[in-house]
């Protein structure tokens, strides 16, 4: 498939999600009521599902047990830079490449409903740039461009993921902790 057909189908995917995410709800949840599972957004629990949420603090406090061991005045920090959630909106969660069904060059179907429920309005648009693999890397680079964007919310989160590690952090972890005012022992 050549990459105008990519960028059609790309595009027509993301018109569809915009159609789905007008579709709220008063909490973060999975379809009747039940709790989300994502093991992006709360990587201390692969498998386990979390809330209903009904705010932003209820949302963090969740999220935050991913960070125990990140010092208080880094959590701190980073809990004021995380977007409001509202309004919860229907979000797929895994729209990796091997989840779009392509037939006559054209969008025919959207596969791996299970993680799907109301979750951030900045969720879908931060889920779409985790890619697995180089190919799915490449599918959601193009589809986020027809998302509607939430970069702000994307870097909070790559912030948080590369947070989760603490002390073990990578060179975007470390480049926050540093903007925090806080150095790990052995650095200088």
């Amino acid at each position: 498939m050549c990459g105008t057909d990519k960028e059609r189908i790309a595009k027509q995917t993301a018109e569809y999600v915009i159609q789905l995410r007008k579709l709220h709800s008063s909490r973060m949840e999975s379809l009747d009521g039940q709790p989300l599972y994502s093991a992006f957004l709360f990587p201390n629990g692969y498998g386990i599902g979390h809330g209903p949420f009904s705010s932003d603090d209820e949302l963090w406090a969740e999220m935050s047990l991913a960070l125990s061991n990140v010092p208080e005045k880094v959590r701190l920090e980073l809990r004021q830079r995380m977007p409001t959630a509202a309004p919860y909106t229907f979000s797929h969660c895994d729209l990796t490449n091997v989840n779009i069904i392509v037939d006559n060059d054209n969008l025919a179907g959207i596969l791996d409903w299970e993680s799907s429920g109301y979750f951030p309005v900045w969720w879908e648009f931060t889920a779409a740039g985790i890619g697995l693999g180089q190919e799915d890397k490449e599918w959601k680079d193009l589809l986020r461009k027809h998302l509607p964007d939430h970069t702000e919310a994307r870097n909070f989160w790559l912030d948080f993921w590369a947070l989760r590690k603490y002390p073990k952090l990578d060179e975007r972890g470390l480049r926050f902790l540093n903007s925090c005012g806080f150095n790990l022992p052995n650095q200088v």
